[in-house]
């Protein structure tokens, strides 16, 4: 009798077990409805995240003498079609952000007040401060050393370039994150991704959109996911410090800077190499292990949600199925309501840019903090075995300011190629910098700090040292 009792206990608590869990399935994730594979949802699903492949990813267009996709031709239409009036625009976002910002504060009920709600007073002073610059290098008042256009010139011209990356990026993501595309390649690679990288599998694709538009781009789709209940805090914090890497544009100037465009493929593939050996280590240890496995929405994700899932006969239609799921609640509003935010976060990213690059150029150009900075890391970059330790060592912590200081610091000096290459791939595997990937990240809603990006900074660079010193010796030793 009692071995009954105890049967029918196991038994119920088991299916009791299995209820919570179906329930907290249907409140997050990746959601799976096999009635939603029709011909109408097939074939949404297939022209909308066509679109979005082939905007993002499908190389068509000549832009100098590289082929590019056409979200980034889109983008350089756009910036040539203003280029006139760039720096004007730049300048009217700075100096707009700071009377809204200023509004808000003073009336925090208002539509300002909520817009500007998590910006405390150092974003404040970031919003200021781009006004007064941006003023200045318009209008050209003001000190020399901020005119001066590896300064001004330079923090002005990224902002400009910030502005329609990230706003016209942002926008056409749509395509990608509202039609099931991300369903499909998340449910087939979920296996891989959980047990290397203790990720969801849409956490590739957010890593290949910062690849083809800027680090930003992946940042935003990232913090999209999370508000949607699709990632974790901790997911999403591991995702955007480790998956956020440059775009191609970037490599294609870092090289095109220390005039090694013969190193640009090379660069490439020992970035992305590199990226993913970094991020099965940096996942797994402070400040990224202690994140929240949980929810925006407040549910805690349970070790049988983390289970990485098993290669089958069913994965392929349990892909369709989510893939069609996420179509059929997709509305064509969304391309209209999404502007909004995608306006809200590319204006706040182009300020941080112009005063941040500004402040970061002063200090390199006429200091030498960066080079008192670099001093620790001379003795290590020796024990690597890398020629001109002591020339390229500021430039292996400088780039949390910019991601163009490292080549910035070594161009036209005399150095040995194996150490010019290390610094261009360790520059785009840091992830984290000020400019442009770090904002964007304090802006997002997965509770990101400052001294935890300084934190990971410092633990990837360490880390990826020796990696990206052993294949520069590999290659150009």
């Amino acid at each position: 009798m009692e071995s009954n009792n105890s049967k029918n206990t196991a038994e119920f608590e088991m299916s009791e077990a299995e209820r919570v869990e179906r329930e907290l399935n249907e409140k997050v994730g990746i959601k799976v409805d096999y009635s939603s594979i029709t011909p109408k949802n097939l074939l949404k699903f297939l022209i909308f995240s066509g679109i979005g492949i082939w905007l993002f990813f499908i190389p068509m267009y000549e832009s100098g003498s590289e082929a590019v996709v056409p979200m980034v031709y889109l983008v350089d239409l756009a910036k040539q079609a203003f280029a006139d009036i760039l720096h004007h625009l730049v300048m009217v976002v700075c100096i707009a952000l700071s009377i809204t910002y200023t509004v808000g504060k003073i009336k925090p009920d208002t539509y300002f007040g909520k817009f500007h709600k998590k910006d405390g007073w150092f974003t404040g002073l970031l919003y200021y401060l781009s006004a007064v610059f941006s003023t200045m290098i318009v209008f050209q008042v003001g000190p020399e050393h901020i005119l001066n256009p590896e300064v001004g010139g330079l923090a002005i011209d990224l902002a400009g370039s910030t502005l329609f990356t990230v706003t016209i990026a942002g926008w056409l993501v749509t395509f990608l994150i509202e039609f099931g595309v991300l369903e499909l390649i998340g449910t087939l690679i979920e296996p891989i991704m959980r047990r290397v990288f203790l990720l969801p599998g849409q956490s590739a694709v957010d890593a290949l959109s910062s690849f083809v538009a800027a680090p930003a781009v992946g940042v935003f789709i990232t913090n999209k996911l999370y508000n949607e209940n699709v990632y974790t805090e901790k997911e999403a914090c591991c995702i955007m410090t480790n998956f956020s890497v440059v775009s191609l544009g970037f490599f294609a100037l870092l090289v095109s800077i220390t005039d090694t465009q013969y190193m640009y493929g090379n660069a490439v593939l020992v970035s992305l190499i590199t990226v993913f050996i970094l991020a099965v280590i940096v996942i797994r240890i402070p400040p990224l292990s202690k994140k929240k496995s949980q929810y925006k929405n407040g549910v805690a994700q349970t070790a049988e949600m983390r289970k990485a899932g098993k290669y089958d006969s069913k994965i392929f239609k349990k892909a369709i199925a989510a893939a069609t799921t996420k179509a059929s609640n997709a509305k064509y509003s969304v391309f209209i309501t999404s502007i909004e935010d995608v306006l809200a976060f590319a204006l706040k990213v182009v300020t941080f840019v112009q005063a941040l690059t500004v402040l970061s150029m002063l200090i390199s150009t006429y200091t030498p903090a960066f080079e008192w900075i670099g001093k620790p890391m001379v003795p290590y970059l020796k024990l690597m075995g890398l020629e001109n330790a002591e020339a390229i060592a500021p430039a292996t912590l400088v780039g949390i300011a910019e991601i163009a200081l490292p080549v910035m610091t070594i161009a036209g000096q005399t150095i040995a190629p194996a150490s010019v290459f290390f610094v261009i791939v360790l520059s785009t595997v840091q992830i984290i910098f000020f400019t442009e990937s770090a904002n964007a990240m304090l802006q997002s809603d997965a509770g990101l700090s400052v001294g935890q990006l300084v934190l990971i900074f410092i633990l990837r660079t360490v880390i990826a040292v020796p990696i990206v010193a052993l294949f520069a010796k590999l290659l150009y030793a």
